[in-house]
């Protein structure tokens, strides 16, 4: 875990490790597995929680910023677990990025402090996550229009 200057949240965590299969060919973390000869095995590290349990003053905790976990190579028993420490630490809340929104279903209704958006690049990526946001139970729902490759035409 650690401080970010991303402008929506203060830290970080990233409790999947390891080189995401997406291969997105705008990945910053994919740049910097290769920059930093990071281990690319897909792994779960449950220590990395305790981390959050220094953070005294509730914060904005972005979750998986290296790595998509809502795709199908992610153990359903990590992501369990991810979602049980949410519930562990009510006062922060738990920021949640796909570009898999279709998968977001599966582990709907999410717990209350935990914001669910996903990635828009295109108008195909638009049309899928307004389509399967609707079908999510959380407090918050949220588009990230990032990196924007193409123009969208919004309804």
């Amino acid at each position: 875990m650690s401080k970010t200057k991303i402008p929506w949240a203060d830290y970080t965590i990233n409790p999947v490790k390891g080189l995401c299969p997406m291969a997105c060919s705008y990945c910053y973390a994919r740049r910097m597995y290769k920059r930093f000869k990071w281990n690319p095995e897909i792994r779960y590290n449950s220590l990395e929680w305790y981390k959050v349990s220094k953070i005294k003053q509730p914060s904005r905790i972005f979750v998986g910023s290296t790595i998509e976990l809502f795709g199908d190579w992610i153990d359903e028993i990590w992501f369990q677990s991810i979602l049980g420490f949410t519930l562990i630490y009510p006062q922060h809340t738990f920021i949640f990025l796909t570009k898999c929104p279709e998968n977001l279903s599966r582990w709907s209704p999410f717990p209350e402090n935990c914001y669910i958006g996903a990635s828009v690049t295109n108008q195909k990526m638009y049309e899928n996550a307004v389509k399967y946001l609707q079908q999510v139970d959380a407090k918050v729902k949220f588009l990230s229009f990032e990196p924007l490759l193409n123009h969208i035409l919004l309804d």
